[in-house]
């Protein structure tokens, strides 16, 4: 696994531990409807990201891919809506289901010159979902918004970085032309 790939994992990782704390924490103040959307959230697009690099990572097993990105996808959403209620956990869990399906789907079938796009773009936009996640859960607990949520010039220096980081940095994926295999 390549050092890009495996740092965008470890962000997603940390990043959607952060959410589900911050709900743990705030459970009290969050209401229902709320939470049922963060839990869906953050489920959605963990499992569309995580079905996304298994579905390429596992090309040739689509039946492992789907599995991979729902187990994943499901036990986040699952996760993040235990500390709101029973519907949030169902919300989160069946939409946890669904993007990691739909990523699978995606992954398997994205050709691999659009692999590393594909991959890119499902980053920026966990990312930009978690900013408005955390921006909800920071509305809804009446706690100050830090300025970085409400100023678009940092995110957009925040994104053009990452942009710039990414591509710089070595391909995350390798795969081999048939030319290649002719030794």
């Amino acid at each position: 696994m390549s050092t890009p790939l495996l740092l965008m994992l470890i962000t997603i990782f940390i990043l959607s531990a952060i959410v589900v704390y911050q709900t743990i924490y705030n459970r009290n103040k969050i209401k229902i409807m709320t939470g049922m959307m963060l839990a869906m959230s953050i489920g959605m697009s963990v499992g569309l990201f995580a079905g996304v690099i298994s579905g390429i990572l596992f090309e040739n097993n689509f039946f492992i891919a789907t599995i991979v990105g729902m187990v994943i996808g499901m036990s986040t959403g699952f996760i993040a809506g235990i500390p709101i209620s029973i519907i949030a956990v169902l919300d989160g869990f069946l939409a946890g289901l669904m993007g990691g399906m739909m990523g699978a789907m995606l992954g398997a079938m994205i050709a691999i010159e659009y692999q590393e796009p594909i991959v890119k773009l499902m980053f920026y936009l966990f990312l930009s979902t978690l900013l408005m996640i955390l921006y909800v859960i920071k509305k809804e607990t009446n706690k100050e918004v830090p300025s970085f949520y409400t100023n678009p010039f940092i995110l957009i220096i925040l994104y053009s970085l990452l942009f710039i980081l990414f591509h710089q940095a070595d391909p995350m994926f390798n795969q081999f032309d048939s030319c290649n295999h002719n030794h």
